[in-house]
């Protein structure tokens, strides 16, 4: 089985891949299918062998630090980082900063983790790259405060945005699970009349906001 196969199965056994209705993202995007990580995350066994997955597909990178959006990329950070023998950090939405026109506001580094990534190598992960909003964000953070990226790694990326869009040189997943999206202002299903599903993804902040 080869590791794409394998994860796809991780996440079909948790029930995890939504399809068919009509989600919001954190950029603000719209789109008709959505991966549930929060089904995988708290069997330990299936974040394990992820993990042991995608360590193998970067080790090669000697990654210092990992460092992942919160919440799911913190999970992965701290996984991947044991896994690598590196240390791991988190970034997290500026409390202080205004969403522009993204659900929440931009990623930053706090807790002192600007200091710990400053002069390392330092790979950024996510769980599910949908648009690269997160990721990049986070990236830009690391960079900021002298962090050096060596590159960005997922569990799955849905396809809409590659290693450039994320502003790195490379982006290594374990799968590629194709699920389109659009901005709000030209969404279909919104066209359509169809609901914004507010159990998952960003749904319930959206419809709050309008």
């Amino acid at each position: 089985m080869t590791p794409a196969d394998e994860t796809r199965r991780i996440f079909d056994d948790a029930g995890a891949i939504l399809e068919g209705d009509h989600f919001v993202y954190i950029a603000g995007d719209h789109g008709s299918g959505w991966v549930d990580k929060d089904v995988v995350y708290p069997d330990p066994n299936r974040i394990a062998r992820l993990s042991d997955l995608l360590a193998a597909l970067v080790r090669d990178w000697r990654v210092e630090v990992v460092c992942g959006p919160a919440t799911g990329g913190l999970v992965v950070a701290q996984w991947l980082a044991h896994r690598l023998g590196a240390l791991a950090v988190f970034a997290e939405h500026d409390p202080t900063a205004p969403a522009g026109g993204a659900v929440r506001p931009p990623f930053v580094l706090r807790r002192g983790y600007d200091q710990l990534v400053r002069g390392r190598r330092v790979l950024a992960v996510d769980d599910i790259v949908s648009t690269g909003h997160s990721v990049r964000q986070t990236i830009a953070a690391l960079r900021a405060a002298g962090g050096e990226v060596v590159g960005a790694a997922a569990y799955i990326t849905r396809g809409n945005v590659d290693a450039a869009g994320i502003g790195v040189g490379e982006l290594r997943t374990l799968l590629e699970l194709r699920i389109p999206s659009w901005p709000a202002a030209s969404c279909t299903l919104c066209a359509q009349g169809v609901p914004v599903n507010t159990r998952y993804a960003h749904g319930a902040e959206f419809v709050a906001a309008r």
